[in-house]
């Protein structure tokens, strides 16, 4: 296990050897290399040199692509069911990361030992979201429906700030600050530990809907909600289930990302592009397409910070928005809604 600053010195270590050929040079016996040569080496240990940090960004770009992805797959979750778009999503996400938070300042405690306790408070407040504000718009994305989820985020924002104040807070699991060196590679074990729980919610949800009767019932609602309720499905219980599960995702995933990322009232807004980005590539409703979707993301700003400039990662990502909205509103794995 290696901390950050042994980590950082382990990888510059490595790409300075590959950007000078791997090793020290050494004389020849017999014929003295030309001018040619020596050039022809410096470009190959270059080229050589720009492929590792390639393939790391990209890696890196899977690990935090995989925490956009289950940051999406809630809003996907609940837009799939009830056609509501929930923008008040992320600061949800920005809860979780506060349960997150109160575990490791004040109790001590490794913010991924209470994952089971984020699902529930944010699950919580998700239904008290849905009771207040969603129930009256189940089925239609329309525009009051989306001026109500953003009043609901400001609300939600200014409690935050009134509560846990406006200051930035962090914290820290076991995880926190250690790096693992995989051949050139160097990788945040608290970001690996992220991409296996994002993994294994994005599955565990997968199979809910699919193998469960209440998963059956959830696509049933989905799919036409009038015939559900004809076969004796209670569509009010169903959606509430529906909306409660994708609050707790988001505070899954919050307390998984404030291990490595602060948080503030305003983190979940700073968040929600990239949430919003991720489902329209993916498809909204379409839950791996969704997590995808939230992989591309992270793999695209990570390149882009590598060949351009950090400072600019999201640009790209607004362009491929803006390009989907125009030419692919569905996505890749989406359905066209009535």
């Amino acid at each position: 296990m290696l901390s950050s600053r042994q980590a950082s010195r382990a990888t510059k270590n490595k790409i300075a050897a590959v950007q000078t050929g791997g090793e020290a040079p050494r004389q020849s016996v017999g014929i003295a290399a030309g001018p040619c040569s020596g050039r022809h080496e410096d470009d190959m240990a270059g080229v050589e040199g720009f492929f590792l940090l390639a393939l790391q960004a990209v890696v890196s770009g899977i690990l935090v692509g995989s925490v956009y992805g289950i940051l999406s797959v809630g809003l996907s979750l609940a837009f799939g069911v009830m056609r509501i778009v929930n923008f008040a999503h992320g600061e949800l996400v920005m809860y979780g990361m506060y349960t997150g938070v109160i575990a490791s300042k004040t109790f001590g405690i490794d913010p991924l030992l209470v994952l089971p306790v984020s699902f529930a408070l944010t699950a919580l407040v998700g239904i008290a979201q849905y009771q207040i504000v969603f129930r009256h718009f189940v089925g239609h994305a329309t525009l009051q429906q989306l001026l109500a989820a953003i009043g609901c985020a400001l609300v939600l924002q200014m409690i935050a700030q009134i509560v846990f104040g406006a200051d930035a807070r962090t914290a820290t699991s076991v995880f926190s600050g250690q790096y693992t060196l995989i051949g050139p590679l160097f990788l945040s074990q608290a970001q690996i530990a992220a991409f296996v729980i994002a993994v294994a919610a994005t599955l565990g949800v997968t199979v809910l809907l699919q193998r469960t009767a209440w998963g059956k019932a959830v696509r049933a609602v989905a799919d036409d909600l009038e015939a559900a309720e004809i076969v004796g499905i209670n569509s009010s219980y169903v959606n509430i289930g529906a909306f409660a599960l994708s609050a707790g995702l988001a505070g899954i995933a919050g307390t998984v990302l404030v291990t490595y990322f602060p948080t503030s009232p305003s983190a979940g807004f700073g968040l929600m592009p990239i949430i919003i980005i991720a489902t329209t590539l993916g498809g909204l409703g379409s839950i791996g397409g969704t997590f995808l979707g939230g992989i591309a993301c992270g793999i695209i700003q990570q390149l882009t910070a590598l060949m351009w400039n950090s400072a600019l990662q999201d640009v790209p990502l607004y362009i491929l928005l803006m390009l989907f909205i125009a030419f692919r509103p569905t996505g890749f794995f989406g359905k066209r809604s009535e």
